[in-house]
């Protein structure tokens, strides 16, 4: 697998509140990584991200290793517990630095396992597969544009200038228990991945995506060319790409984790 992320504050952000994490798993099991978007803006959002990320990380693979079932119902559990943790950890901040009293973020995380891979996910950060069908989302916003979108309150049109179309309406954080969605996939021949926070297809129209996405490029240069692009369509808010590729010949790095503190 060739795997790469780039994160970038922007065009407008005073910080970068987004994190990503990338790796393979020990005994070259497969592969996790992992995109979080500190909420909105708001104070201590890089705080939430980093939290998030570094305890289902540390949560999941602890699990791995010990774990001899690889069943689908265990998996399932075990990226719910790593999701749990990464909640109670991220609410357990807010309690540490009052002057955080709205810490959130989204997380989405991808686990790839021999011939298929998981994803889990709270927010709007989203999964795109590319193949020769083109560009499809694999995971649902949640958010409240997402919920008037499918009740039919909302076009799509009218969707991208809603003033609040950054409301989410499950995130890793505010509450006690967070809801997150699960989905199983199949790896087929040909197919590569992105994982991204919103500043990314909020700048970036999708067929401008799927034309890197499946450039045929290394999955470092495809994440290079995303931030770059949407730094060019002048991205209001901070972007952030993990790209996986199926057996390129350019290997690129295996593990990395990137946010406002460095990597």
């Amino acid at each position: 697998m060739d795997i790469y992320g780039i994160t970038d504050i922007g065009c407008a952000r005073q910080r970068n509140e987004d994190s990503i994490h990338w790796q393979a798993l020990p005994g070259e099991q497969g592969f996790l990584a992992l995109v979080a978007d500190g909420m909105g803006g708001y104070d201590g959002g890089d705080l939430a991200s980093r939290v998030a990320v570094s305890y289902f990380t540390r949560c999941l693979l602890s699990a791995l290793e010990t774990t001899t079932d690889f069943s689908n119902d265990n998996l399932r559990l075990i990226l719910a517990e790593a999701g749990n943790l990464a909640n109670t950890a991220v609410r357990q901040e807010r309690l540490n630095h009052p002057q955080y009293p709205k810490l959130g973020t989204t997380l989405l995380a991808m686990l790839v396992l021999g011939d298929g891979f998981w994803l889990v996910h709270a927010g709007d950060s989203r999964c795109y597969c590319a193949s020769g069908d083109g560009l499809q989302p694999l995971t649902r916003d949640h958010s409240l544009v997402q919920e008037l979108l499918d009740k039919g309150s909302l076009t799509a049109r009218e969707a991208e200038r809603a003033p609040f179309r950054n409301m989410l309406t499950r995130a890793v954080g505010p509450h006690p228990q967070v809801q997150f969605s699960f989905a199983k996939h199949r790896i087929q021949p040909g197919e590569s991945w992105l994982l991204c926070s919103d500043g990314l297809y909020n700048a970036l129209p999708a067929p401008v995506i799927d034309y890197w996405m499946r450039s045929g490029k290394s999955a470092r240069e495809i994440a290079a060319a995303l931030v770059r692009e949407s730094l060019r369509h002048n991205a209001q808010d901070n972007v952030s790409v993990i790209v996986l590729r199926q057996n390129h010949s350019n290997r690129s790095e295996q593990h990395g984790t990137f946010s406002a503190t460095g990597g």
